[in-house]
């Protein structure tokens, strides 16, 4: 006399080894097969089978509502759809850190340069005269205008553009 399915079931729930092995030798090729279109390896689909076999064991909570044989099926079928939508995720992560990795790589050395420039620019100006340095701070750093350095220094506008001209001409040289 053949066994219904929730008393399978229910044998497998409570530890009875006899009904877990008759069903894992019933069904573990037919899944391990339907598995395979799914993930396209073979060692894949062992291994989800195998691993719902394993929970199916341990865990006696399970319930099936239908045939036991649809249940099986349905589990396996929604594990191989999970691990697909994983390996989809972590490669597409994957390309996205090498991607964000190769657009860093300029912005990078770009970074790297621009500070070794200001750097550099830093040590040109300290080198300027007091007055000079001055009003090219006032205008570079503070983005003054002409009239508003003349105003605050207490000389003429083109006072100012001497000194701009002055520093700049330093600065390149120095720079250079």
């Amino acid at each position: 006399m053949a066994l219904s399915d929730e008393s399978i079931v229910a044998g497998i729930r409570n530890g009875d080894a006899a009904a877990f092995e008759g069903v894992f030798r019933a069904h573990y090729a037919a899944l391990c097969a339907f598995a395979l279109r799914y993930v396209g390896e073979r060692a894949l689909a062992e291994e989800i089978v195998q691993q719902l076999f394993s929970d199916l064991w341990t865990r006696a909570d399970w319930r099936i509502h239908g045939s036991l044989r649809a249940y099986l099926f349905a589990a396996v079928r929604n594990r191989a759809l999970n691990l697909r939508k994983r390996q989809r995720f972590e490669r597409g992560w994957d390309e996205a850190a090498d991607d964000a990795l190769a657009d860093d790589m300029p912005a990078a050395d770009a970074q790297i340069e621009a500070a070794e420039t200001s750097v550099r620019l830093s040590a040109a100006l300290d080198r300027l005269p007091e007055r000079c340095r001055l009003v090219m701070q006032l205008r570079w750093a503070r983005r003054l205008s002409h009239a508003e350095i003349a105003e605050i220094m207490g000389i003429s506008i083109k006072g100012v553009e001497n000194q701009l001209s002055r520093g700049l001409k330093a600065l390149r040289a120095y720079l250079e």
